[in-house]
């Protein structure tokens, strides 16, 4: 996979991993995987002994910097904090010639501590870490026309959805990249998927072309996983206070299908006002 706009933008920089949670981890991986050059890449967390051991299992420690100096040396930055942890960013000056990548759910550019142009900050969603390592996830680009992020999505093996307007995020988010997750989950507990239901609920919203979203999370969705497997897969997939951890937690307290995807919905759409 070619990285040529990227690293023709980078020149001596770096693309920079603000978080390494199970997300950031995947993403590391895959750009490596996909020939991005080991010095272009570095990674800054919260410095928690846990995800210092993961990274080194991973054989990612010596890519881990102090967030002063990744965001310092990054030209393009990936936010990839949980949402709740949204203002992290602020005590850190960025380089004026950077992009600014959001992977929160929820919360709107706008909404981040971070002075740049509006061409210079870009939302990704991506569907849950596994798909990524799998070379199988989605992923909304909102502007829809920045060339590098899709050129670094397209080296994910992310299929790119575009999205005219920002705010379409928060249904796509519950509706896309957490429904193979909650599938998982629905059928595990012994009900059946009413694919209909679905289509309904994405017109609602005026998700467009939804068949294939829904498609899609049928085909990689996990099947025939053990109890441990499935509280493993979803430990890993759902972001605590997140938008699948308010899907889960609807279905678990009664809500049908339908009806806890909306809740899903509607706590990205809290998210954004928090």
């Amino acid at each position: 996979m070619s990285f040529e706009l990227t690293l023709q933008f980078l020149g001596n920089s770096t693309i920079g991993l603000f978080g390494a949670g199970h997300l950031g981890k995947a993403i590391a991986e895959g750009l490596l995987k996909a020939g991005l050059p080991r010095q272009n890449l570095a990674i800054c967390h919260r410095g928690s002994k846990e995800t210092d051991r993961e990274l080194a299992d991973l054989g990612l420690s010596d890519l881990v910097e102090s967030g002063e100096k990744v965001v310092r040396q990054s030209r393009i930055l990936f936010y990839l904090v949980r949402p709740q942890n949204s203002q992290a960013v602020r005590d850190y000056k960025l380089r004026e010639d950077s992009l600014f990548i959001s992977f929160l759910a929820g919360i709107p550019l706008n909404n981040l501590p971070v002075h740049l142009p509006d061409a210079q900050r870009v939302r990704v969603m991506t569907s849950a870490p596994d798909t990524l390592r799998n070379h199988n996830g989605i992923a909304a680009l909102y502007p829809q026309g920045n060339l590098l992020m899709r050129e670094i999505l397209d080296s994910l093996g992310l299929r790119i959805v575009p999205l005219g307007h920002e705010s379409d995020i928060h249904a796509f988010t519950a509706l896309g990249p957490c429904l193979p997750i909650v599938l998982t989950y629905w059928e595990y507990a012994g009900f059946n998927t009413d694919d209909h239901e679905l289509l309904e609920t994405a017109k609602k919203f005026g998700i467009s072309n939804y068949s294939g979203i829904l498609q899609w999370a049928h085909s990689i969705r996990p099947r025939q996983l053990s109890p441990e497997e499935i509280n493993r897969y979803l430990f890993q997939a759902a972001t605590p206070g997140g938008v699948t951890d308010a899907i889960l937690s609807a279905m678990r307290a009664g809500m049908c299908l339908s009806a806890a995807l909306q809740r899903g919905i509607e706590r990205s759409q809290q998210l954004a006002t928090a």
